[in-house]
């Protein structure tokens, strides 16, 4: 959601909280959690990456996994790939999964975190698509399972069990979800 899409209440709001210090914005979490509009999710994950404090970073990867709008994937997702290799990213990555909304839709962006990234932000990753393989087109599995053959070659020892454990569940998902 950029700031063109946002109405000028929603723009006034963002600013009014982006000015806030971090104890207020805390404060108003169970606010947004209870009552909160989307809109207001991509200013909270934007301040994981800016110099708040360790609680306020929390109390927003908190709400992430709470939110159980289907909508706010997509939002999740952009900030994921937006500030990929970022170290912050891995609180998010780990918030998808606890959230349990279904990230299916953004198999690529995950793979590509689980081949490219450290053995922490892979392992976030490699979660996230255990949890959302259930959604993932059949037809797009074959391309995931040759990308990740060929990285497997290529990629830390450390993290080639990760890729292998992929393949294997992307096989067994096209075996039994094409019966």
């Amino acid at each position: 959601m950029s700031n063109l899409a946002l109405t000028e209440k929603q723009k006034t709001i963002v600013a009014t909280i982006q000015s806030m210090n971090d104890n207020q914005i805390i404060s108003l979490i169970q606010d947004f959690r209870e009552n909160g509009k989307l809109f207001i999710l991509n200013p909270l994950l934007e301040m994981i990456y800016t110099n708040r404090s360790l609680s306020l970073k929390e109390a927003i990867l908190e709400l992430v996994g709470d939110i159980k709008n289907q909508d706010a994937a997509e939002i999740i997702a952009n900030s994921i790939q937006s500030h990929i290799g970022d170290p912050n990213t891995i609180g998010l990555l780990s918030a998808c999964w606890q959230s349990n909304l279904d990230f299916g839709d953004y198999f690529p962006l995950f793979i590509d975190i689980l081949c490219s990234s450290d053995y922490q932000a892979s392992f976030e990753a490699f979660t996230v698509i255990e949890n959302s393989i259930g959604s993932v087109d059949l037809k797009s599995i074959d391309l995931y399972i040759a990308t990740l053959e060929s990285k497997l070659k290529t990629i830390p020892i450390e993290k080639q069990s990760l890729l292998t454990e992929t393949i294997v569940m992307l096989e067994s998902f096209k075996k039994n979800g094409a019966e």
